[in-house]
C-alpha cells in the first residue's frame, strides 16, 4: 500500500517584520511601537488630512488601515 500523495509540505521561513514601506509590525510586544521617530513620521498624514487619528493609531499599533 502506498503512503497518501495529497498532502502539501510546508516550509517556514522568516519574515521581514519592518520594512521602510511598513515601519511598524504585528507583534505588540516589538520596540517599534514606541519608537517616536517612527511615530513623528506619521504625524503629518494626520495633520494634512490624509489619515485620521484613529486610522494613525491602528497604523503605529501594527493593526494596518
Amino acid at each position: 500500500m502506498q503512503p497518501p500523495d495529497n498532502f502539501t509540505y510546508l516550509i517556514f521561513v522568516d519574515h521581514l517584520l519592518h520594512t521602510p514601506e511598513k515601519p511598524f509590525c504585528f507583534d505588540a510586544s516589538c520596540d517599534c511601537h514606541e519608537d517616536d521617530v517612527l511615530i513623528f513620521q506619521v504625524s503629518p498624514h494626520v495633520l494634512d488630512g490624509l489619515m485620521t487619528p484613529d486610522e494613525a493609531t491602528d497604523l503605529v499599533m501594527g493593526k494596518g488601515i
